[in-house]
């Protein structure tokens, strides 16, 4: 595929038609080109299927027939080789609310344009785009402090990052007042005259269309004008869009068909930016893990639940192996006339070996539980709550693998210093005797394996709350079917051991115990079997990969607008 050609390019819908699960028909088989470098407004009465059609458009909704090209190619072909081309802002677009307009702009940046930029290049284009849109003073601003009419320039101007040749936006000026919609509006025709972009715009708002170089009129999924707004009120006979509107509702529809003849604008463009690929994923690596560092210090209360979890954890463990472990005696080897004397010492040691059994599996579970909760809340909320933000990188070429490896090197730096503080501090107050690296070695296994399995809940989860919900009920299900407290049939062991994560993380743990005492005790006294070291580990990576590779899967299928 040739790279979509600057000077001559358009927007081309040909008999579109889309239909909705239910058999609605949401637009009926609307044609229009819009030409290269013009301003084009799509208005009509709630419900006409504005939106339906930017989507379109945008690919974010599958044609039931027609197609839709983009200087002669198709839009999925746009996307998969140059998904810079085409800008998309759906109807509510999204920020992090405590990074501040310079730090998203640059990590846009980081994000869409390829090494081939060089940095002073990259420099002055942020620049040149954030003086268009006026926010130069505004650079130091968090986002969550900006008012509406800033935010939406800010939405228009991280999709300027990449130099888009087409912008499709969804009533990017819905809910502003007057004056801040005409600020918006001649901007967007100054980029269209002057700048060369082909700007498609969904908007509610009438009072600047006279800004606009063609009117997309629809009513009931149907095109019923597409030119100049003159000519929109010429073909309609009427004097205003409100009488126009007035009309429309009432049902006195002009019958007439739509207008396919467009104006031809001639515009001088500047020399582009040319960034239509995205740099590597690798490469997005690197401002990805940046932007999750900066996002997570910022977070205060995630902080102090992070540190509130890794110092009060072990101590709950702590409380509950106060004395330490305790003294396991064997049968004194006395002769076998004192009867009495042999069955009392039998009992004694029977009592004190179900008591050490009891303790020392419930301490390793113990930890393991609370390593697994510790899991869930690192990786529960990290795609789920950035869902809007990661939709609008995807469809700006953002690789899923390098999203899954960002977060995946932040959940492993969480794991490592909360099993590693478990651990530690575990074995030095309970006195826990074999080796602290295998220990420490299937702790940190076990709760990255957590981790990456509530990752992948996020991916497939709509919300946050959703996504924590499903993973506090996981943790929930872990200790009754890890068979550790009590002994499952056969046929549930079977069939639920190679799920649960705390099983492999119990069984390892106590498998670090084979040459001591205490794990005889316990290897005799539970009815479950405890599993091999090395195959535990084995699994709890298992584990790991497979959810990673099931969180990529779910963010690459994300929908490019979830409305």
């Amino acid at each position: 595929m040739d790279e979509p050609s600057r000077s001559g390019q358009a927007i081309m819908a040909q008999d579109l038609t889309i239909v909705s699960g239910n058999g609605k028909q949401l637009l009926d088989s609307i044609s229009l080109s819009i030409p290269r470098g013009s301003f084009v407004a799509v208005v009509g009465l709630s419900g006409c299927g504005k939106s339906t059609l930017i989507k379109a458009l945008a690919g974010a909704v599958a044609p039931s027939k027609g197609e839709v090209t983009f200087a002669g190619h198709s839009i999925q072909e746009i996307k998969s080789q140059y998904p810079l081309a085409v800008g998309y802002i759906p109807q509510f677009g999204t920020f992090h609310a405590d990074l501040t307009v310079r730090e998203i702009l640059q990590f846009a940046a980081a994000l869409r344009l390829p090494p081939s930029v060089a940095p002073d290049k990259r420099k002055n284009w942020l620049k040149h785009i954030t003086r268009l849109a006026g926010m130069e003073l505004l650079l130091d601003q968090k986002f969550h402090t900006l008012s509406g009419g800033q935010m939406r320039r800010l939405a228009l101007v991280e999709e300027l990052v990449g130099d888009p040749a087409f912008l499709l936006l969804d009533e990017l000026t819905s809910g502003l007042d007057v004056f801040s919609d005409g600020e918006i509006m001649r901007w967007l025709r100054d980029l269209a005259h002057e700048h060369g972009k082909t700007i498609v715009l969904v908007t509610h708002g009438t009072q600047h269309l006279d800004m606009c170089d063609f009117i997309a009129f629809l009513h009931g999924g149907c095109l019923k004008h597409f030119g100049t707004l003159h000519g929109l009120f010429e073909s309609q006979g009427v004097q205003s869009i409100e009488e126009l509107f007035g009309r429309y509702s009432s049902g006195q529809e002009v019958q007439s068909p739509a207008s396919s003849t467009v104006e031809k604008i001639e515009q001088t463009i500047p020399e582009p930016l040319q960034t239509d690929r995205p740099p590597s994923g690798w490469l997005q690596t690197i401002p990805l893990i940046s932007r999750q560092t900066t996002l997570f210090l910022r977070d205060r209360g995630q902080l102090l639940i992070q540190a509130a979890l890794i110092v009060i954890f072990p101590l709950i463990v702590a409380v509950f192996a106060l004395n330490g472990l305790p003294e396991v005696r064997t049968l004194a080897s006395e002769s076998s006339a004192n009867i009495v004397r042999t069955l009392e010492q039998r009992l004694y040691y029977l009592k004190n070996a179900v008591e050490a059994s009891s303790l020392i599996s419930g301490l390793v579970m113990f930890q393991v539980i609370l390593l697994t909760l510790m899991g869930a809340n690192n990786g529960a909320r990290e795609i789920a709550r950035e869902r809007d933000i990661l939709r609008k990188e995807l469809f700006a070429g953002l690789s899923p693998p390098a999203c899954i490896i960002s977060k995946f090197l932040q959940l492993a730096f969480l794991s490592l210093l909360q099993s590693f503080w478990m651990a530690w501090f575990v074995k030095s107050v309970c006195g826990f005797p074999g080796d602290f690296g295998p220990q420490f070695l299937i702790l940190f296994s076990t709760t990255l394996a957590m981790s990456s399995t509530c990752l992948a809940i996020s991916a497939a989860s709509e919300t946050p709350e959703r996504a924590s919900l499903l993973s506090i009920y996981l943790v929930g299900f872990q200790l009754p079917l890890s068979g550790a407290a009590l002994a499952l049939p056969t046929w549930l062991a079977e069939f639920c051991r190679p799920f649960i994560a705390a099983y492999w993380g119990w069984s390892g743990y106590l498998r670090t115990l084979d040459s001591t005492k205490y794990f005889r005790l316990v290897n005799d006294s539970t009815m479950t079997q405890v599993a091999e070291y090395d195959v535990a580990v084995l699994v709890l990576c298992v584990h790991i990969a497979i959810f990673l590779l099931i969180a990529g899967y779910c963010l690459k299928r994300f929908p490019v607008s979830a409305r």
